[in-house]
């Protein structure tokens, strides 16, 4: 039998923008079981988990439809839990969580592979003159976002652009990172695709970060 990877959504399942990514480096023999928290939820439905008060953070994912949704961090993490338990029932190889965003740890006897774990990693064995941009969904999850980076040692140029919207809104974005004091772009969301990243590359002239791509070659690490 093939090697199973577990995918858990903050959104809704099949998320066909973030198993590209991975498709397009995994052997055929794997395959990519996809599980999403809001999945079996209407839009109204998913409408009434917006965050609880102040300490509760913005996340922003989508429907099944391609529909963009805020939900509240601690509405959906039960919910992730659920998948996450449904996969290690159904018999996965490992489980990668399809999104960038700070969660507690979750309960699973699978090996999992935490995306913002996997950033902070990376991002802190960096050492750079200038300083680092930041393509992330929303203005709202600034100071969500400022924390998390200063935790790994960076401050960075931050520019909210959804993924989900039109392709214009990330390219106006880009343009605010054109600066000489701009090192490398990370684009902070697994729904920002390489599409993006091109256009990134292409307006911006540096080097940058896909979370998708990053996930994807270090899932592959662990494939037998």
């Amino acid at each position: 039998m093939g090697f199973k990877i577990g995918v858990v959504t903050i959104g809704q399942a099949p998320r066909d923008d973030v198993e590209s990514h991975m498709r397009k480096l995994m052997p055929s023999s794997v395959e990519i079981i996809q599980k999403g928290a809001l999945d079996g939820l209407t839009l109204s439905e998913v409408r009434m988990l917006n965050p609880k008060g102040t300490d509760d953070n913005l996340l922003i994912t989508r429907m099944r439809d391609g529909t963009e949704v805020g939900i509240g961090e601690s509405q959906v993490i039960p919910r992730m839990q659920e998948k996450i338990s449904e996969l290690n029932r159904e018999g996965v190889d490992l489980i990668t969580l399809a999104c960038g965003g700070v969660f507690p740890d979750f309960e699973s006897k699978k090996m999992m592979i935490l995306p913002y774990k996997l950033i902070s990693g990376v991002f802190s064995s960096l050492s750079i003159n200038g300083r680092l941009g930041v393509l992330f969904p929303n203005k709202d999850q600034l100071e969500y976002a400022k924390e998390y980076f200063a935790k790994i040692g960076f401050y960075p140029e931050f520019v909210p652009a959804s993924p989900y919207g039109d392709m214009g809104n990330v390219l106006e974005a880009a343009q605010r990172l054109t600066g000489d004091d701009i090192d490398i772009i990370v684009l902070w969301c697994l729904g920002y695709t390489l599409a993006h990243k091109k256009e990134v590359q292409t307006i911006t002239k540096k080097p940058v970060c896909h979370l998708g791509s990053l996930l994807a070659r270090n899932l592959l690490e662990f494939v037998c």
